[in-house]
Order: structure tokens, then C-alpha cells, then sequence
């Protein structure tokens, strides 16, 4: 009988024991980890949308800058933005992170020459479409 005695005590102490978490505790902590980890996906959504912001300013300046190279050499701009137009340009440079080209139906990046004859162009204007900021226009020099 002494083996069930302990039993009875130790199963008497389990029941009264008041050690544990109360339902209210668990629930303030879970709400806790849910609001962190919305603080944190929210958090890296906003940091690859300002990554991918930075990167169009940056393809539309490697553009921009392939560009008035051009006209430097040879006295006009190019009707229309591609590799094989300007020389020597990073062939992504012209895509968004989409994989659009330039000025392709969908881009959010665009080129508009201006006053064109025979495929030769006196001005242009580059633009970025932005997610946390106004669009990025670049125009050229020679307006």
C-alpha cells in the first residue's frame, strides 16, 4: 500500500500544481509571434521593392548614359533601345525585373525619341516606373 500512497500523492500534487502557463498567457504569446512575423514580412516586402526601385534607376542611368555615348559618336539617337543598337550595354540593363525589354508592351521601362527623321533622333526620354516612388525620367541633353 505505500506504493500506492506515493502514487496518490504524486498525482495529487500533479493536479494542484499552479507552475504551468494559463490559456491567456499561451494566447499573448502567440498574438506576439504573429505580430512579429507580419512586422517582418511586411519589412521584406518594402526592402525588394525599394531593391527593385534602385535597380531601374540604375538600368535607366546605364541606358541613359549608353545613350549620349551614342549621340557623342555619331551625332544622333538611336530610334529604338537594344544591344545591338548600343554597343557594349549590359544586355539585362534593358529589361525590368520582369524580363521585359525596353518599351515592350508591358515594360515598365520606356524610351520616346523625339523628333525623328530616317531613324535619326535630336532628343529622347528614359523612364523607370517606380513601387515606392514617382516614375524616373531621364531626358537627354540635346532637347
Amino acid at each position: 500500500m505505500n506504493t500506492f500512497a506515493t502514487i496518490e500523492q504524486v498525482m495529487k500534487k500533479l493536479s494542484t500544481n499552479s507552475d504551468g502557463f494559463t490559456v491567456i498567457e499561451l494566447l499573448v504569446v502567440v498574438l506576439v509571434l504573429v505580430a512579429i512575423g507580419v512586422v517582418a514580412v511586411t519589412n521584406i516586402r518594402n526592402l525588394r521593392a525599394e531593391n527593385r526601385d534602385t535597380v531601374g534607376k540604375t538600368d535607366i542611368n546605364a541606358v541613359y548614359y549608353q545613350l549620349e555615348s551614342f549621340y557623342e559618336k555619331n551625332g544622333y539617337y538611336p530610334e529604338t533601345v537594344s544591344p545591338a543598337s548600343l554597343k557594349g550595354i549590359d544586355p539585362e540593363s534593358v529589361k525590368d525585373y520582369l524580363g521585359k525589354s525596353i518599351s515592350v508592351s508591358g515594360s515598365l521601362y520606356s524610351y520616346k525619341p523625339g523628333f525623328c527623321a530616317d531613324a535619326k533622333c535630336k532628343s529622347f526620354e528614359l523612364s523607370a516606373q517606380l513601387e515606392k516612388e514617382a516614375p524616373y525620367i531621364k531626358r537627354s541633353l540635346n532637347n
